[in-house]
């Protein structure tokens, strides 16, 4: 079905233009879900403790391999999205991180046990360009929306790439069963798999997404350029409070959601769940995800995004408490003799509070971010943005070390604490003062070039 063809069904942005775009915009969120939920999230983290590296400190290595690739996303985000900016080259960026890393996907099918260093070269660079590109991609978003359909557009994406991620979860479960992948090590073809799925899905972006490019770019070097936007941008962080204070609060429960994506297998693998449970695990966290998405879509722009975000960080105060508890209980039935493991359905109800949680969250701190930035710095902020969710990536490294040394359930206590001190720092966004700002931004960056 062509994106004109679209344009026609009663669906929650049939009414705004552009629907070409949209859409293929919407198709790179969809092939983004091979990478973070197959990759990340379901195959890759057990693949590397169970068969790659299997060791006592695994999950203390994997940490610092995910959080290493993040820091390098880090330190190249900013700059990245202000030439992106000033050379108009989004959609060029956009393209070539994603081709690459579904190259890259495909290549992780050839990693035997042992082989620590090869998996290293291969998904740190992996993770590299998804995460950057990530950042291209919304940083299109004031592009395609008007502040008051931001949100609307954001949820609508996510809710459409949670549908695809149910998609390749069935299709991955099916796997395992149809051709009996019975351990971590026969998941190369899954890999492959993820990565054929994203060169398909980048292809309507490649034909659909226009960039405007009505930006003069400055001449020299860009990456000098780059260097000089950002430290314009630092220098107008006051100008931007609200913008900044969201972007700090981001961060704190950005760890909690960065961890979720990097150990959610291997958590509900050491809770005892098979690998066909795990997959189902998945599976209905990501359907809670949907339910999540449709949240931002249908009320963030009538009922406010700073009042959205907060209610969704309690929604998720109460999940990551009720994982810690659940853990607290396993471990210590674990102990007795004989056994006495806890049933397993709370860890299903929990599954849905932070699958809505992290759907939610993720579309309308998006969208958010896309009201308090000027259109005009839209790929700087949200090199910015990308900047703080992939340095909350660093939470790996010291959750890693506290499933190894001190358990799972003060790893995930901690959770609780970041997700707590993120609501406290959102409570302080004004968000009316906040989109003036960038309103007032923008006018004067029209009047520049009048």
């Amino acid at each position: 079905m062509t994106p004109q063809a679209l344009q026609h069904m009663k669906l929650p942005i049939s009414h705004l233009p552009n629907q070409g775009q949209i859409w293929s915009w919407i198709s790179f969120d969809v092939a983004n879900q091979s990478f973070t939920l197959l990759i990340n999230t379901v195959l890759f983290s057990r693949f590397f403790t169970s068969v790659v590296y299997n060791h006592p400190d695994s999950n203390t290595v994997w940490g610092y391999i995910f959080a290493g690739s993040m820091l390098l996303v880090v330190l190249a985000s900013p700059i990245a999205g202000a030439i992106a900016d000033d050379r108009s080259w989004k959609k060029e960026s956009l393209l070539i991180t994603g081709v690459i890393c579904a190259i890259l996907t495909c290549t992780l099918a050839i990693l035997q046990p042992g082989q620590l260093w090869l998996a290293i070269l291969l998904y740190i660079p992996a993770n590299f360009c998804f995460n950057i590109g990530e950042n291209f991609l919304a940083s299109f978003l004031p592009q395609l929306a008007k502040r008051e359909d931001m949100a609307r557009v954001s949820g609508f994406s996510w809710c459409i790439a949670y549908a695809a991620a149910l998609l390749l979860l069935i299709i991955t479960a099916g796997s395992i069963l149809l051709f009996k992948l019975n351990s971590a090590a026969d998941y190369g073809g899954l890999f492959i798999f993820a990565g054929v799925w994203f060169l398909v899905f980048i292809i309507p972006t490649l034909l659909y997404l226009k960039e405007d490019k009505t930006n003069a770019p400055s001449v020299g070097n860009p990456i000098i350029i780059g260097f000089k936007r950002l430290a314009a941008s630092a220098r107008s962080t006051a100008q931007f409070r609200d913008l900044a204070l969201l972007l700090l609060g981001s961060f704190f429960y950005g760890v909690a959601m960065t961890v979720v994506i990097a150990f959610a297998s291997i958590l509900v693998s050491n809770l005892g769940f098979t690998d066909i449970q795990g997959v189902i695990f998945i599976a209905v966290v990501t359907l809670a995800g949907v339910g999540g998405t449709i949240i931002p879509a249908l009320f963030q722009d009538r009922i406010g995004h700073k009042r959205t975000i907060l209610s969704l960080l309690v929604v998720w105060m109460l999940a990551t408490l009720g994982f810690a508890y659940y853990a607290y209980t396993f471990q210590q039935g674990a102990k007795q003799t004989p056994p006495h493991i806890p049933p397993q359905w709370p860890m299903w109800f929990f599954a849905c509070l932070v699958g809505f949680g992290l759907g939610a969250l993720g579309s309308a701190n998006r969208a958010f971010v896309g009201f308090l930035a000027p259109q005009s710095r839209s790929a700087e902020v949200f090199g910015l943005w990308g900047l703080v969710f992939k340095l909350a990536a660093i939470g790996t490294v010291p959750f890693g070390l506290m499933m190894d040394r001190v358990g799972m359930p003060a790893a995930l206590l901690t959770l609780t604490g970041f997700v707590t001190a993120g609501f406290a720092v959102t409570l302080l966004v004004d968000e009316k003062r906040g989109g003036a700002t960038a309103r007032d931004e923008d006018a004067r960056t029209a009047q520049t070039l009048a």
